[in-house]
């Protein structure tokens, strides 16, 4: 096999043993700058095993057929193949080819991650399946997601706990429920701060909007920097209660805190025909509008100093602003029933949007001092 950057686990499933074996033998060993390395399986119960106790990059499984001098529907072993690509759904997520070389079932639906390929004539169709879901990045963004992951948490018990083990344990923190806590948080902050394309590892500099937020909420309840969505008209608001507030205590529906304090948003491109971004050239322009994406706004021209937090946009939420004059406390029970829940801002970006908040309303002013009363600080 050629060398390649990336080498994907495939998991090949067909109940056929003389099929299983010809598809060994006339499937791709590579494809662009893949190498595909094949796994066969010739049963569904096995195959749904090996889904639960082995990592696969794809999946390419047999689903039933129409076969001749049989009736026309669903045989038991048919049954099975149906039932893997709900089983890994369920389990984990690995983009899946299915194949046949009749008709489909009526209940399955093609998706970005889900193909079903037609095997009548060949494998020309499920190459190209496979193509489609290559083209999308994930399998090699997931690929390499693991193996950063082994990297980071490997690293981090050779590096760390290993030489500190001694002093984790006369601190009582070598408890099993501790350590896995400790190199979660650890490998999730590690990969979540380093540049995926860079050569050495480095921290990310510049962000993608999506970046901002948690989409859908992991939690169930609500949280500082929460988007809200209206269920009538559309608009967003973002929570500004801060979390210990917000938190649901054992036995009860509601938090202490009986009121939301939120934020209203205003469209982006509403306030950028008011003040357009400034500049007589495209670069000054985008310097222009690169502070006014700045948390919070810094442009003269948008008073009070402080008053606007930029929301990039996400998903169908369009760019925003949050300003923070228009405030707004929302009864608990009516944020949830009016509202429905669209993502929430993750760290950093929670802290700094309560930081900017309260610095807007903290700020205090001063009378300013005649600088002719102190000219003799640069009199010679």
């Amino acid at each position: 096999m050629t060398d390649h950057c990336i080498t994907l686990h495939i998991l090949l499933v067909e109940d056929d043993k003389e099929n299983l074996d010809l598809l060994l033998e006339t499937l791709p060993d590579s494809l662009g700058e893949y190498g595909l390395e094949w796994e066969p399986c010739s049963d569904f119960a096995e195959a749904m095993k090996r889904v639960e106790t082995r990592r696969y990059d794809m999946i390419v499984t047999d689903i039933y057929r129409d076969r001749p001098g049989h009736k026309k529907g669903i045989e038991i072993e048919d049954e099975k193949a149906g039932d893997i690509i709900s089983g890994i759904r369920s389990k984990r997520f690995c983009p899946i080819v299915a194949f046949t070389d009749g008709s489909a079932p009526q209940s399955f639906k093609e998706g970005p991650f889900v193909k079903l390929a037609d095997k009548s004539r060949g494998n020309k169709d499920i190459v190209a399946k496979l193509e489609e879901l290559l083209t999308t990045g994930i399998p090699g963004i997931a690929r390499r997601l693991h193996d950063d992951l082994d990297r980071a948490s490997g690293s981090y018990l050779w590096d760390f706990l290993e030489g500190n083990w001694d002093r984790l344990i006369g601190n009582g923190l070598a408890e099993p429920s501790v350590l896995e806590r400790l190199v979660r948080r650890r490998a999730a902050m590690q990969i979540g701060r380093l540049d995926p394309v860079a050569d050495d590892p480095a921290e990310v500099e510049t962000v993608e909007g999506v970046e901002y937020y948690i989409h859908p909420p992991v939690s169930d309840e609500l949280r500082l920097g929460e988007i809200l969505r209206h269920k009538g008209d559309g608009s967003f608001r973002v929570v500004l209660t801060p979390h210990c507030h917000l938190a649901i205590q054992p036995g009860k529906e509601e938090p202490r805190a009986e009121y939301i304090l939120t934020v209203k948003t205003v469209p982006a491109k509403e306030l950028l025909k008011t003040y357009p971004p400034q500049g007589s050239s495209e670069e000054k322009k985008l310097k222009s509008l690169g502070r006014m994406m700045q948390s919070p706004v810094r442009d003269n021209r948008l008073q009070p100093e402080g008053r606007y937090w930029f929301l990039p946009g996400f998903l169908d939420m369009p760019d925003l602003y949050c300003d923070f004059l228009q405030l707004e406390s929302v009864p608990y029970k009516d944020a949830l029933d009016r509202h429905e829940r669209f993502a929430v801002l993750d760290t950093p970006f929670a802290e700094a949007f309560q930081s900017c908040f309260t610095r807007f309303y903290s700020a205090v002013g001063l009378p300013g001092l005649d600088p002719a009363r102190m000219k003799h600080l640069i009199e010679e």
